[in-house]
């Protein structure tokens, strides 16, 4: 290449060379900086490296000089922090709808925003290596087509799958094609779920992400009544276990002293505690079902149901079945 091309790099190749070599503490040397820029065949005198350091700073780029000797210059105000890119690959790494292949690109890629030094504290994911990751390679697009088509208003199309006993995708409904109206995405349990409104039914559904396949945004406006739900999303999100659908019942609770931090945090502050010796009741919305349950059970005896009385008995025959079904030697 020409020289004079060379040097057309030459400003895009300081910004590459500060942002690997150089952090808060270490940097580079003028001679270094002159022999860094020699390696990618671009030749600079000390004069015109110091005018390029002015222009870095007019465009947004900020070179400290620090107080050592030899003078050395860093690049003091990066994109990202160490601590930031820290908390995003730990985010990668343990969430469970990018499979471990994929998770590992795009550590490498948040690793070109940090220094040469420093890339080596962002391979944090061996904590989080024994976690379950999800094996469907295209969930990050699903998702991608999924937000295309709330933005845009339109509803999605696509297949949906679970598996056998043979570890098997068995494709629902015969394999045919769903079509529905996506009101939001919402994160429960490690796990994305889609809450679409089902023009058929007239309901909202929830769906595993990580479950769909062959997603496509068709050129259907999503109804008016979907546009109605995605404006309740958020209180409907709050009292839904499991992503479990169904009908939303408010639900008074007993509860002992200990859990007041644990109601606060699914349901928020907001909700009036009335307080006894033993501990306080509590009235919330949730939607019943099966993990709801459970998540009572997890308290063992201090957290109670009493009202209404159909989910109260529908509670107490949930126990009596697990029972039953310890008491028998059979199959499930």
């Amino acid at each position: 290449m020409p020289r004079a091309e060379k040097q057309k790099q030459k400003l895009l190749r300081l910004i590459e060379i500060f942002t690997a070599k150089t952090d808060s503490e270490h940097g580079l040397t003028m001679p270094e900086i002159i022999s860094s820029l020699a390696e990618y065949g671009i030749s600079a005198e000390r004069k015109s490296i110091y005018d390029d350091l002015i222009t870095l700073e007019e465009l947004g780029f900020s070179v400290e000089k620090m107080s050592t000797r030899p003078p050395r210059y860093t690049l003091s105000d990066r994109i990202f922090e160490l601590a930031e890119l820290k908390l995003l690959v730990d985010a990668i790494s343990s969430s469970r709808f990018i499979t471990r292949e994929h998770s590992h690109r795009l550590i490498d890629k948040l690793k070109r925003f940090a220094s040469d030094y420093e890339a080596g504290e962002l391979s944090r994911q061996i904590h989080v290596e024994g976690k379950a990751k999800t094996v469907n390679k295209a969930t990050l697009y699903t998702i991608d087509g999924i937000h295309k088509a709330i933005n845009e208003n339109r509803r999605i199309r696509f297949k949906y799958f679970t598996f056998n006993k043979m570890k098997e995708r068995v494709l629902r409904r015969g394999g045919a094609w769903y079509e529905v109206s996506p009101i939001g995405l919402v994160w429960d349990d490690e796990n994305y779920y889609l809450v679409a409104f089902d023009e058929q039914s007239g309901e909202p559904r929830n769906l595993r992400v990580d479950k769909m396949q062959s997603l496509s945004v068709t050129d259907v406006a999503v109804s008016d009544a979907a546009r109605r739900q995605a404006r309740q999303l958020p209180d409907y999100s709050t009292g839904v276990f499991g992503m479990f659908g169904g009908d939303e019942v408010t639900v008074t609770l007993d509860c002992t002293e200990d859990l007041a931090s644990v109601i606060i945090d699914r349901f928020g502050s907001e909700h009036t505690f009335m307080p006894h010796d033993c501990g306080f009741t509590v009235s919330v919305p949730v939607v019943v079902s099966p993990v709801f349950f459970a998540w009572v059970m997890s308290f063992g005896g201090r957290m109670r149901i009493l009202s209404p009385s159909d989910v109260r008995a529908e509670f107490i025959h949930t126990l009596k079945t697990l029972m039953e079904g310890y008491d028998s030697n059979e199959g499930i």
